[in-house]
């Protein structure tokens, strides 16, 4: 219930930014072609923009495995050998993220101490590179979760139907 909640305010907030985008970007096209006049900063944003949606995806993805497989295989191997690998992709997706989080708390220090901003409208980087982390952190807790999961025997991911709510 809980990963099901936070998945919803996840995905809405991606999905708000991502609209949110969409309409800048329309703005921006429009002011530039019809008024000599493109929204100041679009790029900006636009960027801060990828960098919200994206990561507020990740630790839904890692969680639900819902990230892209390659299963030529699948159908060879036994139950059992799909199922370490399973532990084993989500245990090395684990590392990987933790690693990133790590680097990235290592970067938004300097970035916050240096107090760097974006090139026009001086927006600090120090919240976007703390939010990086952070979400990156949890990306490596979903995967570690899921890893548990194929371990007891309880997969976390969903199908398509779950995660828009139709079960």
């Amino acid at each position: 219930m809980i990963a099901r909640t936070l998945s919803l305010i996840a995905s809405s907030l991606a999905a708000a930014v991502l609209v949110g985008m969409a309409l800048l970007t329309l703005a921006d096209v429009l002011g530039r072609n019809l008024m000599r006049a493109p929204v100041p900063g679009a790029t900006e944003l636009t960027e801060i923009g990828l960098v919200i949606v994206t990561f507020l995806l990740y630790p839904m993805i890692a969680f639900r495995q819902r990230h892209i497989t390659v299963d030529l295989f699948d159908h060879i191997m036994g139950t059992l050998v799909r199922r370490i690998l399973d532990i084993a992709a989500n245990l090395l997706g684990a590392a990987v993220f933790a690693g990133i989080g790590w680097q990235l708390w290592k970067q938004a220090a300097r970035v916050t101490q240096y107090g760097d901003v974006t090139a026009y409208l001086r927006i600090p980087l120090g919240p976007v590179v703390t939010f990086m982390a952070v979400l990156s952190a949890l990306t490596a807790i979903g995967f570690v979760l899921a890893a548990l999961g194929h371990l007891i025997g309880r997969s976390t991911a969903t199908h398509a139907a779950q995660d828009i709510g139709h079960e």
